[in-house]
């Protein structure tokens, strides 16, 4: 299904089983609990339309299609047909002495690509902050003084480009979040923002199936048994217009990008996010 932008806040049921808020980003003040009703599983999500103009977002699309500004350009593995523009941490050696390196000029460009007032990270925390009493949303500091995670990536499918299903909640077994887990809460959630949408396919698709933090099996590691059959689960497909953002229960739920259709590509910035153990901030990385 298609999301249509709202201009009123609307309590939603999608297929059978999943709840959330959808509202324009006008609204987002009148839902300072929302992120307490995610946590609680009350909600799987809150969709939020018009955060940025489709004419901006346009422009932007045009940039990134010319690789300027000149982002590091990682890869999703071969098969995915999929790239960022900065590093996934999943992807990323688990010394993060290079990552680290990087943050700065990917955080100068993210600034370019998105001018003041609207800049990317400003815009976004601003808007996150008001669905969670205020509560702020900042760059997972680094190993040593002085050095941040990666706020976001920028995420492009070309066709035929997807990723396979998973929980969020399986990043915590990597090696390179080791650092990172001693700062977080083990409940990972994330959010898409969607810049383009592709002619067909390409949309996020959540399943009927719920896994608790830490309690995870890698859905995609072919040695563990008891891998859900998703074919026999309730799922819901959403594919997000330009613009709008969509804060997901990711870590528990099952999850996967569906095969995008199409020349145009599914450009969108996404990013991970949890509560810091002392529950004083939200922490995120891309």
């Amino acid at each position: 299904m298609s999301i249509e932008p709202q201009s009123s806040v609307n309590d939603v049921t999608l297929g059978s089983f999943f709840h959330a808020i959808e509202l324009d980003v006008t609204d987002v003040g009148r839902y300072a609990d929302a992120f307490d009703r995610l946590r609680r599983g009350e909600l799987q999500g809150v969709i939020v339309h018009n955060v940025y103009e489709t004419a901006m977002l346009e422009n932007i699309v045009m940039r990134l299609e010319s690789h300027d500004p000149p982002f590091i350009k990682t890869w999703f593995p071969e098969v995915f047909r999929s790239w960022f523009y900065g590093c996934n941490l999943n992807l990323t050696h688990p010394d993060l002495t290079d990552y680290f390196r990087e943050v700065p000029q990917f955080h100068r460009q993210l600034d370019e690509l998105f001018p003041s007032p609207m800049g990317l990270m400003t815009h976004l925390t601003r808007i996150l902050e008001k669905l969670d009493h205020d509560r702020p949303f900042v760059a997972a500091p680094g190993v040593r003084s002085g050095e941040q995670y990666m706020f976001t990536t920028i995420r492009a499918h070309m066709e035929g480009g997807f990723i396979p299903p998973h929980c969020d909640n399986e990043q915590a077994l990597r090696p390179s979040y080791h650092h990172l887990l001693t700062l977080i809460e083990p409940h990972i959630m994330s959010f898409v923002l969607a810049f383009s949408i592709p002619e067909s396919g390409g949309g996020l698709e959540v399943f009927n199936h719920r896994a608790e933090p830490l309690a995870n099996i890698l859905m995609n590691d072919d040695n563990r048994p008891a891998r859900p059959d998703i074919n026999q689960l309730d799922s819901v497909c959403i594919r997000l217009p330009p613009g709008t953002m969509i804060i997901l229960d990711s870590g528990r739920y099952l999850h996967r990008l569906s095969p995008v259709e199409g020349a145009r590509k599914r450009w969108n910035a996404c990013s991970f996010w949890a509560l810091s153990r002392d529950r004083s901030k939200n922490y995120c990385w891309g």
